[in-house]
């Protein structure tokens, strides 16, 4: 699953580290830059000194006047050198101690900036300046050891890099802490649908940023329609169910007229089909009193709702004095629709106290998934015949009202949860059991 706060993360992370790089490189050439205009200045001034002390002998050679030199250009290896160059040979400063650098004999006005090892190896800016002498041309090289200016952006960067990594540090939080604040609409919003799940809300609040607010106001159309639609559905059902109730009870007055009482087979057909008729027409009333007007979404209430069927199921077989037993095992509240529920624990024990002696047992676990065990003291069913109780209309025996359809229901519903449904003879009762498993998306245990 994408994450926006993640990806947001990543992409301002690693903008705010190629910023960082870019300004730590572009600080380190500017200030070596910065350095190298400061020192040329600083030698293009000592080679204009040093031109001053030249002169030209009777011969036509260069002399360097050394007593008007700074002293620095006299001390061997001090770090500053000069080399005085024309057609006719050069001179070197003291300070070269008979060693030196090649300068390129340069046309007048011309100027030349470049880097050269030093006599220790060390890097040496020399600042090459043509001069003209009475006709002659002189090129005055001043160097200096460019080593120290190099330490001194060393350590400058070095100070720089240990702040922009705690300023990088100071930011990156303080992204966090800003993508943080802003995607907390969205959180809100994540729990309101886990409470809209839960049951503990119908609609999510409108009180968004306006970029989702769009998108909320759809989903709370959305669920208003589907459980506009839902109840239209179970009040449809409803209405159909009583609007067929007149007909039926003409159909089943008109097999008692003279004129069907005459013919026994249609009247015993007739009155056996419409008496099935009117079965299916109060289970599905009674499906629909059950149902109630609730939200699809409202949470399962398990021992209420599983208490109250119980209540309901005594009265419905009062005749057998039912002894009924529930366990939950801490299973309280099923991220479930309350109809599935009451129409699959319903058919189930309803199934039960059908066959039972007296004694019927539901079962409630849940764990990765929900289990539901439904036991009973009848005679149960052989194993031959358990294959088929889930197909519809299969009785084994004809003795018991009913239509065949409440086990096949039961699988309907778990086939709808990705469940299953199994039958198999109960080892505490010694009858029927079934066990329905569903997969639901949370349980509270």
């Amino acid at each position: 699953m994408k994450s926006l706060q993640l990806q947001l993360t990543i992409g301002l992370l690693l903008s705010l580290i190629v910023s960082f790089i870019v300004l730590w490189s572009m600080t380190g050439s500017t200030l070596q830059q910065l350095a190298e205009d400061y020192l040329a200045g600083h030698l293009a001034h000592d080679g204009e000194s040093i031109m001053q002390a030249v002169s030209l002998t009777a011969d036509q050679q260069i002399a360097v006047d050394t007593t008007i030199v700074e002293p620095v250009y006299k001390r061997p290896l001090s770090g500053n050198y000069y080399l005085v160059t024309t057609s006719a040979g050069s001179i070197k400063s003291d300070s070269l101690a008979g060693q030196g650098f090649e300068v390129p004999l340069l046309s007048s006005g011309q100027t030349l900036r470049f880097f050269n090892p030093g006599p220790d190896g060390q890097p040496l800016l020399i600042l090459a300046q043509a001069f003209s002498l009475k006709g002659v041309r002189v090129t005055v090289a001043v160097a200096e050891d460019f080593s120290k200016a190099l330490g001194m952006i060393d350590a400058v960067q070095q100070g720089y890099t240990k702040l922009a990594l705690a300023l990088l540090m100071a930011l990156i939080a303080i992204q966090i802490i800003i993508l943080r604040a802003g995607f907390k609409p969205l959180k809100k919003i994540q729990h309101q649908l886990q409470a809209l799940e839960e049951g503990e809300l119908y609609q999510l609040e409108t009180d968004v940023p306006k970029e989702v607010v769009g998108l909320v106001n759809e989903v709370n159309d959305l669920l208003r329609i589907m459980d506009q639609r839902l109840q239209r559905k179970r009040n449809s059902l409803g209405d159909l169910a009583h609007a067929l109730k007149t007909p039926l009870t003409v159909l089943q007055q008109l097999a008692h007229e003279d004129e069907i009482t005459h013919h026994t087979d249609v009247q015993a057909q007739l009155i056996t089909q419409t008496s099935n008729m009117h079965r299916i027409i109060d289970r599905v009333l009674k499906r629909v009193r059950l149902a109630g007007p609730g939200s699809v979404y409202t949470s399962f209430d398990v021992e209420q709702e599983i208490t109250d069927l119980i209540h309901a199921m005594k009265r419905i077989h009062h005749d057998k004095q039912l002894l009924i037993h529930a366990e939950f095992n801490g299973v309280k509240s099923l991220m479930i629709d309350r109809e599935d529920m009451l129409e699959l624990t319903g058919n189930l024990m309803d199934n039960a106290c059908k066959w039972c002696e007296r004694q019927v047992v539901i079962r409630f676990h849940a764990d990765n998934q929900l289990l539901i065990v439904v036991e009973d003291d009848g005679n149960g069913a052989p194993d031959s015949a358990l294959p088929a109780l889930s197909q519809r209309g299969i009785r084994l025996d004809e003795r018991i009202d009913g239509q065949g359809l409440g086990l096949s229901i039961a699988q309907a519903i778990t086939d709808q949860y990705d469940g299953a449904l199994t039958f198999s003879r109960s080892a505490a009762l010694g009858g029927f059991c079934v066990q329905a498993v569903l997969h639901l998306r949370s349980a509270s245990i």
